[in-house]
């Protein structure tokens, strides 16, 4: 009995130096075969540093996908509001909004700024009585040059309060010159991928080099919709075919004094 085990532990033996030898020496040939060497030896041996770059790679591959958000296909009701840039851009939204369904209300507000808009209720009055789902903000224009843009923090906040939970795109203002800080402040108070930065676009501009035209504001509404599917919740967007003609954007003036 002691024998017949003898005979098999030494089959095993020979067949695990066999495995060891093909794991840790180079390929084998012997007339015209090849034995490859096994992985074995190095996953036994990888260095941890080696596991640790691998994981890092990975990790830093999945980091940097950019997942774009689906797009919400049910029409909105839409809410564009702010400042004068508000008009012309509301014109061309408007085509937008017939070409997809959505259905537009335009609140131009001339001289408003953030405090403004936040020190009122007007923002909640025509959320309400608009039953809006979606909303475009078009402030920042009148800050451009205040001195401590920080200052204007709190009124940021609270015009965004009162859009609560509603998906928003906040337009930054179409730059003539430098800002003292708002873009940057604006954009890093908004939702991720709720904030438009227009600033660094080239716009022909009326003749106080200030607003832009209605054919500047309407390619800058084009890009603000090329934009969209990259946006936190983006909607249908579809560019309006040129047979959409003239669209309703249904306007509302308000008149305000700068603070």
């Amino acid at each position: 009995m002691k024998s017949h085990y003898s005979g098999l532990w030494l089959i095993v033996a020979v067949s695990l130096i066999v495995f060891l030898v093909i794991s840790f020496v180079d390929d084998i040939s012997v007339g015209g075969w090849t034995i490859k060497k096994a992985p074995f030896s190095e996953n036994l041996l990888a260095k941890e540093d080696s596991v640790g770059r691998n994981s890092d790679f990975c990790a830093d591959s999945l980091a940097g996908k950019v997942i774009e958000a689906k797009t919400d296909s049910v029409p909105k009701s839409i809410l564009i509001f702010g400042d004068s840039m508000t008009l012309n851009l509301a014109l061309r939204l408007a085509q937008y909004a017939k070409q997809n369904g959505h259905t537009l209300h335009s609140v131009n507000w001339d001289s408003s700024n953030t405090k403004i808009w936040a020190d009122c209720d007007t923002l909640r009055h025509f959320i309400r009585v608009f039953d809006v789902d979606y909303v475009f903000i078009s402030l920042g224009s009148n800050e451009l040059y205040f001195k401590n843009p920080e200052s204007r923090l709190p009124y940021i906040k609270k015009v965004l309060e009162m859009i609560d939970t509603i998906p928003y795109v906040w337009i930054g203002p179409p730059n003539w010159q430098k800002d003292s800080g708002i873009n940057d402040l604006l954009e890093r108070t908004c939702r991720s991928g709720s904030f438009f930065r227009t600033d660094g676009m080239e716009l022909a501009r009326k003749k106080d080099h200030i607003h832009p035209t209605r054919a500047a504001s309407a390619l800058w509404v084009d890009s603000i919709m090329r934009w969209m599917p990259k946006s936190a919740h983006p909607i249908l967007a579809d560019s309006p075919s040129d047979s959409i003609g003239r669209a309703n954007a249904n306007v509302t003036f308000l008149k305000a004094l700068n603070k």
